[in-house]
C-alpha cells in the first residue's frame, strides 16, 4: 500500500485525534513526526516528504509538509497515475466548436 492525496488527509485526521486523546502519542509526534506517522499508518513517508508538527497556542496540532526535491537533479519518467494528472489535449468535437487556429489574414468564413 501507498500514499494518495485522499490517505494522506484522512490519515492526517486520525492523527489529530489519537494526538489530542493520547498524551503519549503526541509527545511522539512532536519529537519525531516521522516515527508518529510509521506508528500510526505502518508506513513510512514518500522520499523527499517531511512533516514538522507543532502546537498552536490553543493546544491544537499543526502540520507543515515539506517536500524536498529528489536527491540530484536526475530526470525520470512519469508513472502511469502521474502521466493520469498532467495528460491534457483536445477531442475532435473542439475543433468543430472552435475551429483550427487559422492563421493571421484568413479567417473563417
Amino acid at each position: 500500500m501507498s500514499w494518495t492525496v485522499e490517505k494522506a488527509n484522512a490519515q492526517f485526521e486520525v492523527f489529530k485525534q489519537r494526538a489530542a486523546e493520547d498524551a503519549e502519542f503526541r509527545a511522539l509526534a512532536l519529537a519525531n513526526p516521522t516515527q508518529a506517522v510509521r506508528e500510526l499508518t505502518g508506513l513510512d513517508l514518500p522520499e523527499g516528504i517531511e512533516i514538522v508538527i507543532s502546537e498552536d497556542e490553543n493546544g491544537e496540532i499543526q502540520a507543515k509538509t515539506l517536500i524536498n526535491s529528489p536527491s540530484g537533479d536526475v530526470e525520470r519518467e512519469l508513472d502511469d497515475a502521474e502521466l493520469e494528472q498532467v495528460a491534457g489535449g483536445t477531442s475532435f468535437s473542439a475543433f468543430i466548436l472552435y475551429g483550427p487556429p487559422y492563421p493571421e489574414g484568413r479567417k473563417k468564413k
